[in-house]
């Protein structure tokens, strides 16, 4: 290739700078276990302790009532790849979740693999974010097909997309646990174990034995797979599903949620022959209008940014101020180098780290109050160890020396879903929901990983600095009465979100009202509900192998040059024009940007208390605790441009 990888044009850096990340994170590790290990004296637990939780509300209806109304189901559409792309046979085809009602009402009488046009009121295709698979619509799906049906009496379809590098993952095994677990053939601890058996320890489950998280010498092929693939398989399930072209303009409906609704307007805006001039099969003429959830839908090029601000400062710099020359140098280098990254970098976030966040979600939903002693078993790798001291340190000196670790406080499997993926809690702002709070012992503020140490050292501060949310942050602080009697802590438990605080008191406190844990308003989301979009059914909601490829093309998309390599983003202007509908996250990823003010054409909904995910999650059965804001105003808007 000529020059190393690192030093061409400044785009293709990433590898090195992936390795200098692990050599640094690393030392710094090592560094603490030989220097800073006589500083876990420092260890002192103790501090306010939160109220007791309020009673929960009632349901407007169950989760059975709309698995009665409602099948999620997954379906495929054959879309063979080029041979010489080498991809696996798994690849050739696309994979959807289809939600529909369960009577059959919107089948096609002869061909039960297409939709009744005649029958349903609407369709929605709902594309997923960044590191996010189809699951992610798991419940905003069923409870918006089940609403619609009972409330409105709309026969709606709901298509969630995967993209292609889904069919890599090996799921295999985690879903036949959750087939045995809901059959009651074993118990949520021994799914556990036999995950580890199977994807630490290779041992055969169920006749397979895991061959390993993919690397990327393991798919040259992901070189391949960028905007022009994924945008030209939302068009193929369309037309699979909805044949007549009338249809299409008429009843579909598209959006998506973070990077998805840039997939949304990319896919509005195209041209799948390259002819501007021939329109039949530009997106905008095959849909009726888009939406987006913690998301934007426009042709502007300046809104592409804040989706890619809630990436690690290393991929931004990846793809910033894209050229012609550096753009084509970057796909040689994926095409040719076996150690570039075509698995897009995340910091910490890998297919170990995403894999083990399903069994954590299947923990908590199918045994929420024992206490989760399995992930003291997991023997994890260096990576996925410092993911979950980043996680959880109360602060700098505390990431530094290990003590205490997760593994040394006493949580109950539910509660430990809520403090990796709460929005108090996890710091990262693209995984955060807000599904309540940890009760049963002390709970601090803390100040990692916002310290001001931490944010001084430029190699961490451009990798986390992007990707923090807003906070403030808590962290559990009793894991025993020293350090050398960790373990000994009690047993923290997790309080729903309609268990902290109420109509008459929304603050929810510590016993001494001194401190100020979170809000009614800022709690909106069933910790019950979040697992099941984890792990439930045949897909999952994390993305273990994310394309580089599709992120440098949005941004190539931009520009001339892109249609050099088939990027055919023709008719970005055409959006100004279309029906469109937000939901912006007032604690997301998106708000308090510049671009929260620009006069973008369409509806946008800034939602008080939501997080990022919340606008997926968000639970729509506790009307008296707080209306969901995001499916009603979808289905309204939705009639009002049928």
């Amino acid at each position: 290739m000529g020059e190393p990888l690192e030093t061409i044009g400044g785009m293709a850096m990433f590898s090195r700078h992936e390795r200098l990340v692990g050599t640094t994170l690393t030392v710094l590790c090592a560094v603490s276990l030989l220097v800073l290990i006589p500083l876990a004296g420092c260890y002192q637990p103790g501090g306010p302790v939160p109220e007791t939780p309020h009673p929960g509300v009632s349901r407007a209806w169950t989760q059975e009532e709309v698995d009665a109304v409602v099948v999620m189901e997954e379906q495929t559409v054959a879309a063979p790849l080029p041979e010489e792309w080498g991809a696996p046979d798994a690849c050739d085809e696309i994979r959807f979740l289809r939600f529909r009602p369960a009577d059959g009402s919107t089948l096609y009488p002869t061909d039960p693999g297409r939709v009744n046009p005649q029958t349903t009121d609407a369709m929605l295709v709902m594309l997923p974010g960044i590191l996010e698979g189809a699951n992610g619509f798991e419940y905003l799906g069923r409870q918006m097909v089940y609403m619609a049906r009972v409330q409105d009496g709309l026969d709606l379809e709901i298509w969630a997309v995967e993209r292609r590098p889904n069919r890599l993952e090996d799921l295999s095994v985690a879903n036949y646990l959750e087939g045995e677990l809901d059959a009651g053939n074993i118990t949520a601890i021994e799914a556990a174990r036999k995950a580890i058996d199977y994807y630490y320890l290779g041992e055969e489950v169920n006749g397979r034995v895991f061959k390993g998280w993919l690397k990327d010498p393991d798919v040259p092929f992901l070189a391949e797979f960028g905007l022009a693939l994924a945008t030209e398989d939302v068009f193929k399930v369309i037309e699979a599903m909805v044949p007549d072209p009338a249809v299409r303009k008429e009843k579909v409906f598209v959006g998506g949620h973070s990077l998805g609704g840039i997939m949304t307007s990319m896919f509005a805006g195209w041209d799948r022959d390259g002819d501007p001039s021939t329109l039949d099969d530009a997106g905008f003429n095959n849909c009726a209008g888009l939406f987006g959830f913690d998301t934007t839908v426009t042709p502007v090029s300046a809104m592409v940014d804040p989706i890619l601000k809630q990436l690690p400062q290393g991929i931004q710099d990846l793809v910033s101020d894209i050229s012609a020359e550096n753009y084509g140098t970057l796909v040689k280098a994926l095409r040719e180098d076996p150690h570039s990254n075509r698995i897009l970098p995340f910091p910490m976030i890998d297919a170990e780290a995403m894999s083990l966040l399903e069994a954590v979600a299947m923990l908590a939903y199918y045994d929420p109050d024992s206490e989760c002693t399995v992930m003291r078993e997991v023997p994890f790798s260096d990576s996925a160890h410092i993911l979950l001291r980043f996680l959880h340190s109360r602060d700098f000196q505390t990431f530094m020396d290990g003590v205490p670790q997760i593994t040394d406080f006493r949580y109950t499997n539910e509660a430990m879903l809520g403090i990796v993926f709460d929005d108090n809690f996890a710091p990262l702002g693209m995984i955060q929901n807000s599904m309540g709070f940890l009760e049963g012992g002390t709970v601090v503020k803390k100040s990692f990983p916002q310290s001001d140490l931490l944010m001084s050292i430029p190699l961490l501060s451009d990798l986390v600095g992007s990707m923090l949310g807003k906070g403030p942050y808590f962290i559990a602080n009793d894991a025993g009465p020293s350090p050398f009697e960790l373990g000994k802590g009690p047993l923290y438990r997790w309080a729903n979100f309609d268990e902290v605080g109420s109509e008459d008191d929304p603050l929810f406190q510590d016993t001494g009202g001194a401190t100020t844990y979170t809000t009614t308003e800022n709690e909106v989301s069933d910790i019950r509900d979040v697992a099941r979009v984890i792990f439930k059914g045949p897909l999952n909601l994390t993305e273990w192998y994310f394309s580089t490829r599709l992120v440098a093309d949005i941004v190539a998309a931009l520009f001339p040059f892109g249609r050099d390599y088939g990027i055919n983003f023709l008719h970005g202007d055409k959006l100004e024009s279309m029906p469109k509908i937000e939901f912006i996250a007032e604690q997301g990823v998106l708000s308090g940007g510049t671009f929260m003010f620009l006069p973008i054409p369409g509806e946008r909904e800034l939602i008080k208390g939501y997080n990022h995910m919340d606008v997926l999650t968000a639970c729509a059965s506790a009307p008296q605790r707080r209306e969901n804001e995001v499916i009603r105003p979808l289905i309204e808007f939705v009639k009002e441009n049928l």
